[in-house]
């Protein structure tokens, strides 16, 4: 709730530029989907800069940077990123095979661990 309601007041400002550091961090996968919605119609026109640990909030960016140890490791965007090896490609794979398993619990009944 805290988030959203950050991200709320900061689009009230009308700003040029737009930065958000791991903002989305607390909220649920759906809930995720649809601020980035909201926020690709709001920042046409504007610099969003995102800082994420969950890279499914990345997949629409236009660039997409993959810093290790202070320097840029990867550059590109999402599609660019998950056809070729490296960091992007096998964390997303990851992200993307957790997701699947906690879905599939979620749908069992399983409780979390």
């Amino acid at each position: 709730q805290k988030q959203r309601l950050s991200i709320a007041r900061a689009l009230l400002l009308n700003a040029e530029i737009l930065i958000l550091d791991d903002a989305l961090s607390a909220v649920d996968g759906r809930t995720e989907h649809e601020i980035l919605h909201n926020l690709r119609i709001w920042g046409q026109g504007r610099t969003l800069i995102i800082s994420a640990h969950r890279l499914s909030a990345l997949t629409e960016a236009s660039e997409i940077l993959v810093l290790q140890q202070g320097r840029v490791a990867q550059r590109g965007d999402h599609d660019a990123l998950t056809g070729s090896a490296g960091w992007y490609r096998d964390m997303y794979r990851y992200q993307q095979l957790e997701a699947a398993l906690d879905d599939d619990e979620n749908e069992k009944g399983v409780p979390h661990g």
